[in-house]
Protein backbone atom coordinates (compact mmCIF):
# COMPACT_ATOMS: atom_id res chain seq x y z
CA UNK A 1 0.00 0.00 0.00
CA UNK A 2 1.62 3.03 -0.58
CA UNK A 3 0.77 6.22 0.91
CA UNK A 4 1.39 9.61 -0.33
CA UNK A 5 2.49 12.08 2.29
CA UNK A 6 1.24 15.13 0.03
CA UNK A 7 -2.23 13.89 -0.32
CA UNK A 8 -3.00 12.82 3.11
CA UNK A 9 -6.13 14.86 5.11
CA UNK A 10 -5.65 16.50 8.47
CA UNK A 11 -7.74 18.26 10.96
CA UNK A 12 -5.91 21.57 12.03
CA UNK A 13 -8.63 23.27 13.31
CA UNK A 14 -8.72 25.76 10.21
CA UNK A 15 -10.40 23.37 7.89
CA UNK A 16 -9.67 20.34 5.89
CA UNK A 17 -6.18 21.24 5.29
CA UNK A 18 -3.47 18.50 3.49
CA UNK A 19 0.26 18.24 3.48
CA UNK A 20 0.68 19.52 0.33
CA UNK A 21 -1.92 22.81 0.87
CA UNK A 22 1.03 22.87 3.90
CA UNK A 23 3.87 23.04 1.54
CA UNK A 24 1.96 25.64 -0.76
CA UNK A 25 1.45 27.60 2.55
CA UNK A 26 5.26 27.95 2.90
CA UNK A 27 6.03 28.90 -0.66
CA UNK A 28 3.97 31.24 -0.19
CA UNK A 29 0.70 30.53 -1.77
CA UNK A 30 -2.27 30.52 0.75
CA UNK A 31 -4.93 27.74 -0.15
CA UNK A 32 -8.09 28.89 -1.57
CA UNK A 33 -10.46 28.88 1.46
CA UNK A 34 -7.55 30.78 3.56
CA UNK A 35 -8.92 34.51 3.09
CA UNK A 36 -12.27 32.16 4.53
CA UNK A 37 -10.82 30.62 7.02
CA UNK A 38 -9.64 34.02 8.40
CA UNK A 39 -13.28 35.59 7.90
CA UNK A 40 -14.58 33.46 9.78
CA UNK A 41 -12.18 33.31 12.52
CA UNK A 42 -12.62 36.84 12.85
CA UNK A 43 -16.07 37.00 12.82
CA UNK A 44 -16.22 33.86 15.93
CA UNK A 45 -13.25 36.46 17.69
CA UNK A 46 -16.04 38.35 17.53
CA UNK A 47 -19.30 36.76 18.75
CA UNK A 48 -16.84 36.01 21.67
CA UNK A 49 -15.67 39.55 22.54
CA UNK A 50 -19.60 40.27 22.29
CA UNK A 51 -20.08 37.37 24.47
CA UNK A 52 -17.54 38.44 26.93
CA UNK A 53 -19.09 41.77 26.66
CA UNK A 54 -22.54 40.51 27.96
CA UNK A 55 -20.97 38.49 30.64
CA UNK A 56 -18.98 41.54 31.71
CA UNK A 57 -22.36 43.58 31.53
CA UNK A 58 -24.50 40.62 33.17
CA UNK A 59 -22.09 40.77 36.10
CA UNK A 60 -21.46 44.48 36.55
CA UNK A 61 -25.31 44.34 37.20
CA UNK A 62 -25.56 41.71 39.68
CA UNK A 63 -22.54 43.32 41.35
CA UNK A 64 -24.22 46.21 41.71
CA UNK A 65 -27.44 44.45 42.86
CA UNK A 66 -25.53 42.71 45.59
CA UNK A 67 -23.99 46.29 46.80
CA UNK A 68 -27.18 47.73 46.77
CA UNK A 69 -28.42 44.57 49.22
CA UNK A 70 -25.75 44.65 50.96
CA UNK A 71 -26.20 48.13 51.75
CA UNK A 72 -29.42 48.09 52.60
CA UNK A 73 -28.90 45.36 54.94
CA UNK A 74 -25.87 46.52 56.87
CA UNK A 75 -28.45 50.06 57.28
CA UNK A 76 -31.19 47.68 58.84
CA UNK A 77 -28.20 46.22 60.47
CA UNK A 78 -27.10 49.06 62.23
CA UNK A 79 -30.97 50.17 62.81
CA UNK A 80 -31.56 46.62 64.77
CA UNK A 81 -28.05 47.46 66.54
CA UNK A 82 -29.35 50.51 67.86
CA UNK A 83 -32.54 49.42 68.75
CA UNK A 84 -31.28 46.77 70.46
CA UNK A 85 -29.09 49.16 72.41
CA UNK A 86 -32.31 51.26 73.04
CA UNK A 87 -33.75 48.24 74.79
CA UNK A 88 -31.18 47.47 77.06
CA UNK A 89 -30.92 50.92 78.02
CA UNK A 90 -34.97 51.55 78.86
CA UNK A 91 -34.46 47.78 80.23
CA UNK A 92 -31.74 48.84 82.54
CA UNK A 93 -33.54 51.76 83.70
CA UNK A 94 -36.40 50.14 84.24
CA UNK A 95 -34.63 47.66 86.52
CA UNK A 96 -33.49 50.93 89.08
CA UNK A 97 -37.11 52.17 88.60
CA UNK A 98 -37.87 48.68 89.84
CA UNK A 99 -35.30 48.02 92.80
CA UNK A 100 -36.42 51.85 94.05
CA UNK A 101 -40.21 50.82 94.09
CA UNK A 102 -39.13 47.87 96.16
CA UNK A 103 -36.75 49.43 98.45
CA UNK A 104 -39.81 51.76 98.86
CA UNK A 105 -42.39 49.03 99.35
CA UNK A 106 -40.14 47.75 101.67
CA UNK A 107 -39.38 50.80 104.04
CA UNK A 108 -43.26 51.07 103.94
CA UNK A 109 -43.55 47.38 105.14
CA UNK A 110 -41.16 48.08 108.00
CA UNK A 111 -42.87 51.50 109.05
CA UNK A 112 -46.04 49.72 108.89
CA UNK A 113 -44.49 46.58 111.06
CA UNK A 114 -42.97 48.98 113.68
CA UNK A 115 -46.34 51.20 113.63
CA UNK A 116 -48.08 48.13 114.21
CA UNK A 117 -46.54 46.74 117.15
CA UNK A 118 -47.49 47.57 120.44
Amino acid sequence: MSDNILTKSTDLGIGNVTVGNLVDLMRGTPPPTWEQTCLDLDKKLADSRQHVTELENRLRALWDKLEGERKYYMEHLQLNEELVSEIERENERLNEQNKRQNEAIDSLREMYAKEAKP
